[in-house]
């Protein structure tokens, strides 16, 4: 399995990553990406941009050489109710919206509060994938996920960075993964790249993706034209909610 596009993606500007937009830029079509994603964190993120960032894509070119660029953000869930640190009128502007959980933002509950809060947000119309589902901070059930994930038509995350960044995260995308497969949901692979070399790095995804069988077709970013595809049924959504 090919990954056309790195959908998750930080800048310097979430003051804990440490390159430019263009460097990320310029590293994906190094890579021979056909896409990649601009996603930097919310404003509910210590340290991070405000509304006036995200607004100011304008200013980004949407093509660049053969390489797609998707402009878009991490939202931050903000409480156990799902809320995101975005209006529905923000995440409409954006190109693609990642919405996870950070112990700097988000508050862990139970089992079942933290799968309600993620449930939750993935009915907000703004949101396209859900990133890294699998941190053990936030305990969910797995199956429930991906059951709803696939009514919803979202996609779950298959974070390259998550063993490092969330250790004991395994287990629990492995979960997510068997589910997934039952449910036929649809899954994203990100780098969550924080310097520019990691742009475009895959292995421990793929890894994950060829051992448990998972077929290409669930993979939305596994080809430009499934992801396009899957990012105008949601922005037909977001527009009918306007």
């Amino acid at each position: 399995m090919r990954i056309a596009a790195d959908l998750h993606t930080h800048t310097l500007l979430c003051r804990h990553a440490y390159s430019t937009v263009t460097e990320v830029i310029q590293a994906a079509s190094d890579r021979g990406l056909q896409g990649v994603g601009l996603t930097e964190h919310g404003p509910g993120y210590p340290g991070s941009v405000g509304w006036a960032y995200f607004n100011t894509y304008r200013d980004i070119p949407r093509t660049m050489g053969r390489l797609q660029v998707f402009c878009g953000a991490e939202a931050n869930l903000m409480g156990l109710d799902g809320a995101l640190d975005f209006t529905p009128e923000q995440l409409a502007k954006l190109d693609l919206v990642i919405a996870s959980c950070h112990r700097e933002c988000t508050p862990a509950g139970s089992r079942e509060e933290n799968t309600r809060m993620l449930l939750q947000a993935m009915e907000n119309p703004g949101v396209d994938i859900m990133g890294h589902p699998d941190n053990p901070l936030y305990p969910i059930e797995a199956e429930l996920l991906a059951r709803e994930a696939s009514r919803l038509d979202k996609a779950l995350e298959i974070n390259n960075s998550s063993p490092a960044a969330r250790p004991g995260s395994e287990p629990i995308c492995r979960e997510l993964l068997l589910a997934a497969k039952k449910y036929k949901t649809l899954l994203s692979v990100g780098s969550d790249a924080h310097y520019h070399l990691k742009v475009g790095c895959f292995d421990y995804s793929l890894g994950l993706l060829q051992e448990m069988e998972i077929p290409e077709e669930q993979v939305v970013n596994s080809s430009m034209e499934r992801l396009n595809q899957f990012l105008s049924r949601h922005r037909q959504v977001k527009n009918s909610k306007k």
